[in-house]
C-alpha cells in the first residue's frame, strides 16, 4: 500500500503578514443597493371630526395609537411657562371615573403601554397594545384623553416633583447653557425663551383651573389627529374609535400668534454665566434659524450635517484635531415658527476661548467656500441611508406620520424624502449657509469660570454677564481689543 502524500506546505506569509493577507487585501464587491418603501397609509374622519391616519401592519398582532394635539409649549401664556407640559402629564393622573392606580393596574393587566409628552408645537398621548386587547385598552385610553380629572391632590404631587427636578438645573452647566441660549435668542416675551417644563415662579402660580382651561382650549378633536399603526383594518378600526371617542366634542381652537423673538443681535456678542472653578465650559453658538415648512429645509439639513450634524467638521477639528472636547455638534431645530440654530458642546476650560474661535472659523468656512464632493456625498448618504431606521417600529411609523399632520406637510413628504436630500447640490449648501449662518450676528453663551473666561473671550466679541436663569447681570461689556 502506497504511503499517503504529505500535506501541502502552507504558503509562506509575507513579512509581518498573515496567510490570508492576499484575500483580505481587496474587499468583496458590494451587493445591490437595498430599496425602501415608506409604509402606505390612509386617512378618514370619525363622527366627531377627529382625523385618523391608519398604516396597516399585519405581521404581528400589535397596534400603536398616537393621539397628537396640535398645540404644545408655544401655546403657553406668557406667565405660565410649563402649562402645556403639565397639562399633558396630568392626563394619566386620574380621570372622572378612574384613579391613577386604577389606570396603571388596568393597562398592566392588558399588557398595554401608555406614553406621551409635549413639544413646542404639539402634545401627544400614545398607547401600544396587543390586537386582542384593543377594545378594553381603547376604553381606558379614551377616558384618559377625554375626561381628565385634574385633581388638586395629584396636581400638587406632580408639581412638587417637578419643582424638585428643576431646582437641580443650575447644577448642570449643559442645561444652564441650553436654557440661557434660548433666553438670549427669544427673550422673556416669547414662549421659546422659557423652559418647556416651566420655572419655579410659573409652577407655583399654576392651578388645576389653569390646566383645565388649557385643556378645554386645545385638547379637542378638531385640533388633533389620531395616528394608528398596526394590525387593524379601517373596517375593523372605525367603529371601535367612534364608540371610544363619541363623548369627545369639537370646540373653539385657534393657534396662538407668537410674539417676535428678541431683536436679532446687531453684531456677535458673548454671554458669560459663571460656574466658578469649572473644569470645562459649556458653549452654545447660534441664532434664530428656520421654520419647519421652509423651502430650504432639505438644503439646511445637508448643510448642517456637514457642519456638525454628525461626525464632520466640528468634531474633526475640535475632537480629533484639538482634543478639546468629546463631541462638538450643530443643529437646526425647525419648528412651526423659526427655531434655534445651535453649535457647540462641552470643552476643556483652558481652551474655552480658543474653542469659540474654532467654532466661528467652521461657521465662516461653510459660508466662504463650497463643501467638497466627498463631504456632500457622505452627508447625503448618511441622511438617506439612515432614513429607513425611522420606521423600525409601529411607534416610530406613527411618529413620522404625526410630523406630517402637525406641520401640514404633503402626503408625499416621506416618499419623496430621500429624493429631496439627494437633490441638494454644493451650490444649495453654500447658498443656505450664507443665508442662515450670519457669522457677524451670532449669540454665544459660555457657562464656565468667569474669572478665567472674561479677558480671553472679550478679545473675540463684546461680553455680557448673565445669571443661571439667563437674566442680565450688571458688569463689564468689553469689546475686542483694538
Amino acid at each position: 500500500m502506497a504511503a499517503a502524500a504529505p500535506p501541502a506546505a502552507a504558503p509562506t506569509p509575507a513579512p509581518g503578514g498573515t496567510p490570508d493577507a492576499p484575500f483580505r487585501a481587496a474587499p468583496p464587491p458590494g451587493g445591490p443597493e437595498p430599496t425602501f418603501e415608506v409604509p402606505a397609509f390612509k386617512r378618514f374622519k370619525l363622527k366627531n371630526g377627529l382625523e385618523v391616519v391608519l398604516a396597516e401592519f399585519h405581521d404581528l398582532p400589535l397596534v400603536d395609537f398616537n393621539l397628537v394635539v396640535k398645540s404644545g409649549g408655544a401655546a403657553n401664556p406668557a406667565d405660565l411657562s410649563g402649562l402645556a407640559d403639565m397639562t399633558r402629564r396630568m392626563l394619566e393622573e386620574g380621570t372622572k371615573t378612574r384613579s391613577a392606580p386604577q389606570i396603571a393596574d388596568q393597562l398592566a393587566t392588558l399588557g398595554a403601554v401608555l406614553g406621551g409628552g409635549s413639544g413646542w408645537d404639539s402634545s401627544n398621548a400614545s398607547l401600544s397594545v396587543l390586537t386582542k386587547n384593543v377594545d378594553a385598552a381603547l376604553g381606558v385610553f379614551a377616558d384618559i384623553v377625554t375626561a381628565p380629572a385634574f385633581d388638586q391632590k395629584e396636581f400638587t404631587r406632580v408639581r412638587d416633583n417637578t419643582l424638585t427636578a428643576i431646582s437641580r438645573r443650575k447644577d448642570s452647566p449643559p442645561t444652564v447653557a441650553g436654557l440661557a441660549f434660548a433666553r438670549v435668542l427669544y427673550g422673556v416675551k416669547h414662549p421659546y425663551g422659557w423652559p418647556m417644563t416651566g420655572v419655579e415662579a410659573s409652577l407655583k402660580k399654576m392651578t388645576p383651573a389653569d390646566l383645565r382651561k388649557f385643556y378645554e382650549a386645545n385638547w379637542r378633536p378638531n385640533n388633533a389627529v389620531l395616528i394608528v399603526a398596526g394590525d387593524l383594518t379601517e373596517a375593523a378600526l372605525r367603529p371601535k374609535l367612534d364608540a371610544a371617542f363619541k363623548a369627545w366634542r369639537p370646540g373653539k381652537s385657534s393657534a396662538r400668534k407668537l410674539p417676535a423673538p428678541a431683536p436679532a443681535a446687531s453684531k456677535t456678542k458673548i454671554f458669560i454665566i459663571d460656574k466658578a472653578d469649572a473644569p470645562q465650559s459649556s458653549i452654545r453658538v447660534g441664532l434664530v434659524g428656520i421654520d419647519r415648512r421652509s423651502p430650504d429645509f432639505f438644503p439646511v439639513t445637508v448643510m448642517n450635517m456637514i457642519l456638525g450634524g454628525g461626525f464632520y467638521r466640528l468634531d474633526l477639528n475640535l475632537r480629533e484635531g484639538k482634543a478639546w472636547t468629546y463631541g462638538a455638534r450643530s443643529s437646526f431645530d425647525a419648528r412651526r415658527t423659526p427655531g434655534p440654530f445651535s453649535a457647540g458642546g462641552e470643552f476643556v476650560a483652558a481652551h474655552s476661548a480658543e474653542s469659540v474661535g474654532e467654532i466661528l472659523k467652521e461657521v465662516n468656512g461653510m459660508r466662504d467656500a463650497d463643501v467638497t464632493d466627498a463631504e456632500l456625498a457622505r452627508a447625503r448618504d448618511q441622511i438617506t441611508k439612515s432614513f429607513p431606521a425611522r420606521f423600525a417600529t409601529r411607534g416610530q411609523v406613527a411618529a413620522q406620520l404625526a410630523e406630517i399632520a402637525v406641520y401640514g406637510l404633503p402626503d408625499s413628504y416621506l416618499a419623496d424624502y430621500a429624493k429631496n436630500v439627494r437633490a441638494v447640490s454644493k451650490d444649495d449648501v453654500r447658498r443656505v449657509a450664507r443665508k442662515y449662518l450670519d457669522a457677524g450676528r451670532l449669540s454665544i453663551v459660555v457657562v464656565g469660570d468667569q474669572k478665567a473666561l472674561l479677558d480671553p473671550l472679550a478679545k473675540i466679541a463684546p461680553v455680557e454677564l448673565r445669571d443661571v436663569e439667563g437674566n442680565p447681570l450688571p458688569g463689564p461689556r468689553p469689546g475686542p481689543a483694538r
